[in-house]
């Protein structure tokens, strides 16, 4: 941090300003209105020349960009704010860190591999100074990287990077420890890149027993569905449509998109094996939860711009289980 000048003093007292203003703002959901003050209030922030002024405003916009669904704009804030914390508390300070693997998730979700890689190579050099080349963080942050190598597309990469996770893994807690299922998800993707199908699905049904072992039921249904999605690539539809039946006899949890989904899948896979009757009564409720999500969506249009964000539809495949992995009590 630069020395604290009349200047820069006004500048930061113009910042805090205009941060409580734009934010009251953008909490009264106005947020065209909230924009030019929160994007001024940065450019005050960077004229004070003080990290922790420039972190704030950053933050702020980049909440505000988000919500727009600006993710471009939105990574340029997150950048301003990942370098704000790095001047203030260092490369491997906790903020750092913690906005560091928010930048992660964007970057991913935008497509910027070369600068993907470069953030998640500087969080596995950080995490192996913080806990060590043989820590369970260490491993997660060569998931993450092996990850940000299949976005750029370089598969045998990725691939040993899985492997090597996968071995700390199962020397750290074991060859059946549910954590294992992290490493073979990226694993089983690359040995189905690789053209070894049988090896793919040897790989997910093991991540499966692990994770149904200690009752993670869900983690098992994405593996299902990653399961399902390997058959129908390879014209195995009837063992897709024993996979997808199972689904609803064990009667997961599930939210109304993510139902809508695996109907949508029962009707497709009933087709594909010719039981068109079945496949007509599956219909109905393909309807019955489309006018459900039909109704949800008028009544948070009736209640107005004020009412409480519902959950974004969750996608039919599983990429939560094959994306980046952050330490998390969770895992």
């Amino acid at each position: 941090m630069g020395s604290i000048t009349p200047a820069s003093f006004r500048a930061a007292r113009r910042c805090e300003r205009l941060v409580r203003e734009g934010s009251a703002l953008y909490l009264q959901c106005d947020l065209e209105g909230a924009e030019p003050l929160l994007r001024e209030a940065l450019a005050e922030a960077e004229r004070s020349g003080r990290s922790r002024v420039i972190a704030r405003a950053a933050q702020s916009l980049y909440y505000l960009r988000r919500r727009q669904g600006r993710h471009d704009d939105a990574a340029a804030a997150l950048e301003r704010m990942v370098e704000a914390h790095r001047r203030l508390e260092g490369i491997d300070g906790r903020w750092t860190a913690e906005w560091r693997n928010e930048l992660i998730v964007l970057y991913g979700a935008i497509g910027l591999s070369r600068e993907l890689e470069a953030l998640c190579r500087e969080r596995l050099d950080s995490d192996v100074r913080r806990h060590g080349e043989r820590s369970a963080e260490a491993a997660w942050a060569h998931l993450t990287l092996a990850w940000a190598l299949r976005v750029a597309g370089r598969w045998a990469e990725s691939e040993a990077l899985c492997r090597q996770a996968l071995k700390l893994i199962e020397v750290l807690f074991g060859c059946d420890h549910p954590r294992t299922g992290w490493a073979l998800m990226g694993l089983a993707l690359a040995r189905e890149r690789a053209g070894d199908v049988a090896g793919a699905e040897a790989v997910l049904r093991r991540a499966r027993v692990n994770w149904s072992r200690l009752g993670h039921a869900d983690r098992a249904a994405a593996v299902d569905e990653l399961l399902m999605d390997l058959y129908v690539r390879q014209r195995r539809h009837d063992d897709a449509l024993e996979l997808s039946s199972a689904w609803f006899v064990g009667g997961v949890s599930a939210t109304d998109e993510r139902r809508l989904c695996r109907h949508e899948r029962q009707v497709a896979l009933l087709r594909a094996v010719g039981r068109d009757d079945e496949a007509e009564t599956w219909e109905e409720g393909v309807r019955e939860l489309r006018r459900s999500i039909e109704r949800r969506g008028h009544e948070r249009e009736r209640l107005g711009e004020g009412a409480p964000e519902t959950p974004a539809a969750t996608s039919c495949a599983a990429e939560r289980l094959t994306g980046p992995v952050f330490p998390s009590p969770l895992l």
